[in-house]
């Protein structure tokens, strides 16, 4: 395989005291022939100011300023403008393994595929997990949807993974990201993208590291309009399952699992409102929950109890408590 231009597109929104970490390991990846774009979101941490910094240092960095829009349209600003035939996407608080990009395009390559993606590391409790790491052959959009969906699978993120140009970019632009989804929306873009290619490999090593952070806005304790924007994201995404139906009911079960933090919260704030709107949303999913394998019976009995103390309008201090021991 000729080397191909990679254009590596990360959006910065208040980020500052990692940005560093980021930017070093983006700069020194063995893979050389990249653009490095930097979508400076508004950020008023002085992000801005550390992307113009490195800038300087590194003639193949590209910075774009613009006033905040969140994580979509940074990322559509990014792909207006990349020139690469490779292209993929990092977040600016986490850093990728130095050899990344040259076994991703090694990986592309060898197995003649549209995408490739690998493994990642996550810090659920502070100690290290090695995510994504075994080995599946090329498959299709619904083989590759299985293994991004699964328990320690490869993970429905734009990142860790790198997309031939046609697989993104159609006849009248890029596959654009949903500016009004605050929630959801990577999964939604990744699902419109894999659903046209044809072939799809994997590298079952750990090489992006992935930073959960206490202030990050997945990790927020209230309830929120953006949160809520998941539930449009979930509509989204079911309208584009392929009609595998064991992916199916995988794929229903892990968005049933991943909104029901928002029923808790809505409960334990009073929101009747939302409580209504999200069980509207996510109670056709629940049979599939039940019935997916994927998810541990320790962690559907302590649903199940949740369910069943809401149902009982039980105190929302003992939800809430009884939601923290889930996790």
């Amino acid at each position: 395989m000729e080397n191909l231009k990679l254009s590596l597109i990360i959006p910065v929104y208040n980020v500052a005291p990692y940005l560093d970490e980021c930017l070093a390991s983006a700069c020194a990846q063995t893979y050389r022939d990249m653009e490095i774009i930097l979508v400076d979101d508004g950020a008023t941490d002085g992000s801005g100011a550390i992307c113009d910094d490195w800038r300087a240092k590194d003639s193949r960095i590209r910075v774009i300023h613009q006033p905040n829009g969140g994580v979509s349209a940074a990322r559509n600003a990014g792909l207006d403008v990349c020139t690469g035939q490779l292209i993929s996407f990092a977040d600016g608080d986490d850093w990728l393994d130095g050899q990344l990009y040259e076994k991703l395009v090694a990986c592309l390559a060898e197995n003649d595929a549209d995408a490739a993606m690998c493994g990642f590391v996550d810090y659920p409790h502070g100690a290290p997990v090695a995510k994504g790491v075994f080995a599946v052959p090329p498959c299709g959009y619904a083989g590759a949807l299985w293994q991004m969906l699964r328990r320690d699978g490869y993970f429905t993120a734009t990142w860790a993974k790198v997309f031939r140009r046609e697989a993104v970019f159609t006849a009248e632009g890029p596959v654009r990201f949903d500016p009004s989804l605050s929630f959801g929306e990577d999964g939604v873009w990744l699902m419109e993208v894999l659903r046209c290619c044809e072939r799809i490999a994997f590298l079952p090593q750990a090489l992006y590291f992935w930073r959960p952070r206490e202030d990050s806005v997945t990790r927020a304790a209230v309830l929120t309009e953006k949160q809520m924007s998941l539930l449009t994201a979930n509509k989204k995404a079911l309208a584009l399952l392929p009609e595998d139906r064991a992916v199916q009911i995988l794929a229903r079960g892990r968005l049933y699992n991943d909104c029901f933090p928002m029923k808790v919260k809505a409960y334990c704030l009073g929101d009747k409102k939302a409580l209504r709107t999200i069980a509207r949303a996510i109670t056709p999913l629940r049979r599939d929950w039940l019935r997916c394998g994927d998810f541990i019976l320790m962690r559907k009995v302590k649903v199940l109890l949740i369910e069943m103390e809401m149902a009982l309008r039980l105190p929302r201090g003992l939800v809430w408590w009884t939601n923290q021991r889930t996790h």
